[in-house]
């Protein structure tokens, strides 16, 4: 039997690793849902779920003996806090939202516009050129979001334009996670991103939690064991996963992986919370992904001069 060659097992880790995140944020609906039906409000969700998951980082940095490891350099918090402030605080906030106003697989496929919102920002402020490719991967992305919603018949319009919007808005911070975090990652390790980023976002969102801050008092056990869940696995376990992922993938790759999250929001809204599932539905979310994947293609020319120029 051939042996795998340690560069293609690592790649295979990478997929994987990306892939179980990926799994595991398309449940990020079905524990919202719940717990807005207990009276939960938005804000308070998202401020127990990046706090709770920061400190259980910072708890494992303590007992391992790693504290040292958080003191860096002024270079990497100037990447540092704006991925706390855009790809925790930003993102939440509007992804959230958008699950509550629209729906599990609506918000999830809404959220995947994240690549065409990079091939536009790398156009208006990178110079990259608009190939043929990245402009059918925009029409595509455009077509598939078009069907989700519902925008074929502005009459019976599925989700209002402003829940639209965040969803777009969710996309646009998602992209951010990627860009901004994928350079930290040859020169921080993972706990030390992951903490940074969930303790700033955590600030941003306690701000933008005060006024529902009560919502949090008198549940249901179950309800906190739920926001117990979403704190340690579904945010600190599955970032960790993901940003050891970026290690040994391309972000472009992994921004392609990641899209097993609208599969399974797909299929946990359906099943779990009986989410209507059109063929028209199901059909933009494959617009979607494929928009996704084909806004990674890159000529083997160009992608040698990105892959050794740092985003800036």
């Amino acid at each position: 039997m051939t042996a795998i060659p340690n560069d293609a097992r690592e790649r295979l880790v990478g997929i994987f690793l990306v892939a179980s995140a990926a799994a595991i944020w398309g449940t990020l609906g079905l524990v919202a849902r719940v717990v807005y039906g207990e009276g939960v409000s938005f804000e308070a969700l998202v401020l127990t779920r990046a706090g709770g998951a920061f400190l259980v980082v910072l708890a494992f940095v303590i007992l391992t003996g790693k504290i040292s490891s958080l003191k860096v350099r002024g270079r990497e918090l100037y990447s540092l806090v704006p991925l706390g402030v855009v790809a925790i605080g930003c993102f939440y906030l509007l992804y959230f939202y958008t699950i509550g106003e629209s729906g599990v697989g609506t918000a999830a496929v809404l959220l995947y516009s994240s690549p065409a919102f990079v091939v536009i920002f790398a156009r208006i402020f990178l110079k990259e050129s608009l190939t043929f490719i990245r402009i059918a991967a925009l029409l595509l992305t455009a077509s598939g979001i078009g069907l989700v919603v519902g925008a074929y018949d502005l009459s019976s319009l599925d989700i209002r334009p402003f829940v639209v919007l965040t969803g777009l808005g969710a996309g646009l911070s998602f992209a951010m996670y990627s860009v901004i975090g994928k350079p930290l990652t040859a020169r921080l390790p993972a706990h030390v991103i992951n903490c940074y980023m969930l303790g700033i976002g955590a600030v941003v969102l306690f701000i933008a939690a005060i006024p529902t801050l009560d919502t949090l008092a008198g549940l249901s056990a179950g309800a906190y064991v739920l926001l117990v869940v979403s704190a340690l696995v579904q945010t600190a376990f599955a970032y960790a996963l993901y940003t050891t992922g970026l290690k040994r993938i391309e972000a472009g790759q992994a921004s392609i992986v990641a899209t097993v999250e609208v599969v399974v929001a797909g299929f946990v809204g359906a099943v779990f919370l009986a989410e209507e599932l059109t063929a028209l539905k199901i059909l933009g979310a494959f617009l979607v992904i494929s928009g996704a994947v084909l806004a990674q293609v890159r000529l083997r020319k160009s992608r040698s001069v990105e892959e050794g120029t740092p985003p800036r």
